[in-house]
């Protein structure tokens, strides 16, 4: 908020420098960004302080809230008089009637009447001011309700009386199918959680946002009626998104107005519509106000409050600061009890008071000390740990880590079964961030793009995050779900280019990706993992249907993740001149899978190993996962290890047949191995693939 610094000493007598009070402010909690210079012709060189208002302090979107701030800090009066208020004479008003129909989103409706009106501009002087704190001068009639509103508080409307059909005022939520044009010449669609200003007949304005064009005061008007109201912050705020509409008024009404000022404010605009002359108000304000707010006691402990500021806080202490922001207080010596003013609406707790305590008596008077207590030892949750391990295997095998929103908006990488399964978000800023993403894919396939946009085009990317999804609960009831998962991205050469560059322009490929996930593997400790093909290439048709495999950890995750190809059609989108090859895991699977615990270790044995190749050949249906774990499956004490070295399939094989080739390490950790025992292991384990795995072999 714009605050000139005349306009702020009118209200409060302070003599320092604009620098010092903007010192003094942003150190009392009231933070001054900047000190601009308004050009003024009467008043040249008007210093204006750029003060930032946090949301809870609504209080201080005035001169006077921010006047009230400077008195209290500078233990000086305040000379604003809150000047005489007109008695309320019911709900009518010189023939005009007003209804609250919702007074859970409007508690207080009041509405004075000035007649004999004329339209022309405003003094001087209140045009200077307007201009100084950042508003533009209009009319009389409009440029009081806006020196009102940036005095007080409080937002104002004018309706032009004589187009206020049947001479009602009913406040009450919008019906479905109205429309109204505010203001600005927009036309907008009503619905039944906007509240609107109605006559007789039709909405004449959007409560707390703008008033309608059909009412709106011109040239011809005479008699005007003045309104203040105080709505539920929530309801406007909702309404603001959902019109796209925002005013100042709005946003004061979003902050919590003081309902308690409401009448003041109209007396306020009487004030000066008189003072300019041809203009009289009837007597008497309308103010309906079902259950009037009334200022809340709240009670505070000098050694709480001592406790919390971290330093001695006497009762006086305590008693004079509170005192200094204009709260009623009583000091019973064993607590302090404070009556808490409506504008005042962020104080609810104790603590709130110790805080206003703190910031006047000075939060540079608070001493330093030292930290007193015992200090534990820091550390990792069980969690952070995983995670690190996983970001560190993923960096280890050469990809970069990326970090994207979790919120998106849909994806062509979505299916039309995962979009039914997105945890969609309530009054959503705009589509783009209107779901909780259900995988990371969607987020590092857009990041690839960026970069591919501006030449970047090998990438190797990788994410750990939180995704979110709708499944079915015990009951049948659709809930949402909180996962954790990783997923890489790769494509284009392993290498960057350069002279030393031995190994080509080897680009990333299938097993260059599912390379990445083992490791992961190893590093976990997971033996049991299989990569199975998908049941049918509609499981996941965002993959390549050849060259895509889902991986399985064990029976409670027989599909903790997926690995391949990204499908041609989506990979034309992005750009990209090589193939793309993903990866996302669930991170719930892998926790579950891995060994918990440290790792336990062998002495390596002083004997020497003996190696044996076996090349079974089988069915061309038969996966590699299980030619292994039927070898496997062999109890045999010497077996070391197994390994793949190579898949053969052709001439002189015949057709639907193909060829893998064991090598298989054999040793023992108390002697020397005999051929005749290594032969007898091998021909366990040969007749062990040819009986479970229907295997042949040469010879």
């Amino acid at each position: 908020m714009q605050v000139p610094l005349e306009w702020l000493k009118q209200f409060v007598p302070i003599t320092e420098s604009a620098q010092e009070i903007a010192t003094r402010l942003t150190m009392g909690g009231l933070e001054v960004e900047g000190i601009e210079t308004e050009q003024c012709e009467e008043r040249p060189l008007v210093p204006v302080l750029d003060t930032y208002i946090t949301p809870n302090r609504g209080d201080c979107l005035s001169i006077l809230g921010v006047a009230r701030e400077a008195a209290a800090l500078y233990n000086v009066p305040l000379t604003h008089s809150n000047g005489a208020v007109s008695r309320s004479v019911g709900s009518d008003l010189d023939g005009i009637h007003v209804t609250i129909e919702a007074p859970d989103l409007c508690p207080r409706y009041a509405a004075r009447i000035v007649r004999n009106v004329k339209i022309g501009p405003s003094p001087g002087w209140m045009q200077a001011r307007l201009k100084s704190a950042g508003q533009r001068p209009i009319s009389n009639v409009v440029d009081v309700t806006n020196y009102v509103m940036l005095e007080l508080g409080q937002p104002l409307h004018a309706f032009d009386l004589d187009k206020i059909e049947g001479k009602r005022i009913i406040v009450r939520r919008a019906r479905t199918g109205e429309e109204l044009t505010t203001l600005d010449g927009v036309e907008r669609s009503l619905t039944p959680e906007i509240l609107v200003i109605a006559d007789a007949n039709r909405p004449i304005a959007a409560a707390g946002l703008m008033g309608g064009a059909d009412s709106e005061v011109s040239e011809t008007t005479t008699d005007i009626l003045l309104e203040a109201a105080h709505f539920n912050p929530l309801s406007v705020r909702r309404a603001s998104r959902m019109l796209a509409l925002r005013s100042e008024a709005s946003y004061r009404f979003e902050r919590v107005v003081d309902p308690n000022g409401v009448v003041r404010a109209l007396d306020r605009a009487c004030e000066l519509l008189m003072e300019m002359g041809n203009a009289l108000p009837t007597p008497g304000v309308v103010d309906v106000y079902p259950i009037p707010v009334e200022p809340v006691y709240l009670q505070i402990r000098h050694e709480r409050a001592s406790f919390l500021l971290g330093m001695n806080i006497t009762p006086q202490i305590a008693v004079e600061c509170l005192t200094r922001l204009g709260f009623e207080v009583r000091d019973s010596g064993e607590y302090i009890t404070a009556l808490i003013p409506t504008f005042r609406s962020d104080i609810r707790i104790e603590e709130d008071l110790v805080e206003e305590i703190g910031r006047i008596y000075g939060y540079e008077n608070i001493p330093e000390t030292l930290p007193d207590g015992a200090a534990s030892a820091g550390g990792d949750s069980e969690e952070g740990s995983f995670l690190t391990k996983i970001r560190s295997s993923l960096a280890a095998s050469g990809l970069i880590e990326v970090v994207n929103h979790s919120l998106s908006g849909p994806s062509l990488f979505d299916s039309e079964e995962d979009n039914s399964s997105r945890v969609r978000v309530r009054n959503a800023l705009s589509t783009e961030v209107s779901m909780l993403r259900r995988s990371l894919l969607p987020g590092i396939l857009e990041t690839a793009k960026r970069n591919a946009a501006h030449g970047q085009t090998a990438m190797h990317l990788f994410e750990v995050g939180r995704v979110w999804q709708i499944t079915g609960d015990n009951t049948g009831d659709s809930v949402p779900k909180e996962y954790s998962a990783a997923a890489g991205f790769m494509s284009g050469p392993l290498t960057p280019p350069g002279w030393m560059r031995t190994g080509g322009d080897e680009a990333a490929d299938y097993y260059t990706v599912r390379g990445v996930v083992e490791q992961l593997l190893r590093l976990l400790r997971i033996e049991e993992s299989e990569f199975l093909p998908p049941a049918n290439s509609a499981q996941i048709p965002q993959f390549h249907p050849g060259r895509t495999a889902i991986l399985s950890l064990s029976k409670q995750y027989p599909a903790a993740g997926v690995v391949g190809e990204l499908h041609p059609r989506l990979a034309s989108t992005l750009g990209l001149k090589d193939r793309i090859y993903l990866f996302e895991i669930s991170l719930e699977a892998l926790d579950y899978t891995a060994p918990k615990g440290p790792p336990r270790y062998a002495s390596l044995s002083r004997y020497p190993s003996v190696t044996r190749d076996l090349a079974p050949r089988v069915h061309q249906s038969v996966r590699y996962a299980e030619v292994k774990s039927a070898a496997l499956s062999v109890d045999s004490p010497i077996l070391e290890s197994l390994r793949l070295t190579d898949m053969y399939a052709g001439d002189p094989l015949p057709e639907g047949i193909k060829s893998y080739t064991l090598s298989l390490v054999f040793r023992s950790a108390s002697r020397t191995l005999l051929d005749s025992e290594i032969q007898e292991a091998v021909d366990i384990i040969r007749a062990r693939l040819m009986e479970r795995c229907s295997a042949k072999f040469a010879g």
